[in-house]
């Protein structure tokens, strides 16, 4: 159950009810630096994005070109989570290697992978391959997949 203040304002934040248990672990150093990562490249392909839609060189060839490159470089960080998720959980350790620390760890890089990070990447990847042929395209923030 919360037990304290900040795990139920995390929780209301993420609209997540209030009876919810927590549990508080610490991450192997391998996760953490694949999730910092993969959190960093998300932050600069937004900022680019922010940077091709406004400003002084809003709609520049530059800051297009910039944009693909920043989602390159978040799929490159979605991929080493990728190897880190099959290092987790596939065949790489035996069963009888494994820690719950394993299992905790690739049920949660798992789940944002395939529910958050993958269908975010997708979506921008078709969307600038559709404009890179020649579409327009006009895309409301409603229509972005969710990236909590």
């Amino acid at each position: 159950m919360v037990t304290k203040l900040e795990h139920a304002r995390a929780l209301k934040q993420m609209k997540i009810p209030l009876n919810t248990p927590v549990e508080q672990r610490t991450f192997s150093a391998e996760y953490t630096r694949n999730w910092v990562h993969l959190m960093a490249a998300h932050r600069e392909f937004t900022q680019a994005v922010t940077q091709y839609t406004t400003g002084t060189r809003a709609g520049s060839p530059g800051k297009w070109k910039l944009m693909r490159c920043k989602l390159i470089a978040l799929d490159r960080a979605f991929s080493r989570c990728g190897v880190l998720l099959g290092k987790l959980g596939g065949d790489v350790l035996p069963p009888e290697f494994r820690t719950e620390q394993d299992e905790h760890e690739h049920a949660i890089l798992g789940h944002f992978l395939t529910e958050h990070a993958a269908p975010f990447i997708q979506f921008w990847k078709d969307g600038i391959d559709a404009v890179d042929a020649g579409a327009s395209l006009t895309i409301k923030p409603s229509d972005i997949p969710p990236w909590p």
